[in-house]
């Protein structure tokens, strides 16, 4: 049976996360995917723990010289993509043993103008040590146009793209100020949505592990990085609203866009 899903894997000194991830990936019920794990310069153990994975025909292996964060490692892996769909996998989350046949499943069912398919996450918060400390699952949503995604401040999980629709858009942007190193997931969505439609299973597929390490506790940068991205996006769409923000336990969150004045004369 020929491969319709390639599972691209990012990681930067994962250690044990990374194996728990990929394992996931081997689990599934769906057997005929491909994994491409881009390697972004990592100086721990990780890839050792994984190398027995490695010798899988099915695992394309990418290792950068230097660190050059996520969203240039992601375009990167896509352009290895052979399958006519692609979906990511963080090193440090899981999928459910069935997401990507129910994802496929869904996806072969849409028109070409749905560019993402998406379902709900199961959140689970680990304390120092580990250990599961609560467990909460957040539901998706459809959505009715562009600025309807924008107002939600939602991202989506897992995010299964239509490879073609990811490509002609040009992949991860990377035109930022830091250069596609954070909240590469709503920067790329907020330029799928401009031409393409996202498709939402209500189901859980996708488990992220909350943790010390994870990058979006950088609550200043990715303060900024939301800011940029929203007024990016605003004003590609053809500048007539203004966002207004507000903090909601440290995140910051468009509260609404306020029309801008219409100029006379």
């Amino acid at each position: 049976m020929k491969a319709e899903v390639t599972v691209l894997i990012p990681t930067y000194n994962a250690g044990n996360y990374l194996q728990e991830a990929m394992e996931t990936v081997f689990k599934q019920t769906y057997e005929e995917w491909k994994i491409i794990l881009i390697d972004d310069a990592s100086n721990d153990d990780s890839i050792d723990l994984v190398s027995h994975y490695l010798k899988d025909s099915r695992v394309f292996y990418i290792w950068n010289e230097r660190n050059i964060g996520q969203s240039k490692s992601m375009n990167i892996g896509l352009e290895a993509v052979t399958t006519p769909y692609v979906v990511q996998l963080d090193a440090d989350d899981w999928f459910y043993p069935y997401t990507i046949e129910v994802l496929l499943a869904e996806a072969l069912k849409q028109p070409e103008y749905v560019g993402l398919i998406s379902g709900n996450i199961n959140s689970l918060f680990m304390d120092s040590n580990g250990n599961i400390t609560e467990s909460v699952i957040k539901k998706n949503r459809s959505f009715h146009d562009k600025y309807d995604f924008l107002k939600s401040n939602l991202s989506q999980w897992p995010r299964f793209y239509r490879t073609s629709a990811l490509r002609d858009v040009g992949g991860w942007p990377t035109d930022d100020p830091f250069e596609g190193r954070y909240m590469e997931d709503k920067r790329v969505l907020m330029r799928l949505i401009e031409k393409y439609h996202f498709h939402w299973i209500d189901a859980p597929l996708y488990i992220h592990r909350r943790h010390e390490h994870n990058q979006t506790n950088l609550l200043d940068i990715y303060k900024e990085i939301t800011e940029w991205n929203v007024r990016d996006a605003l004003k590609r769409w053809g500048d007539e609203f203004d966002p207004v923000f507000v903090t909601d336990n440290g995140w910051l969150k468009v509260d609404y866009l306020k029309p801008k004045a219409t100029r006379i004369g």
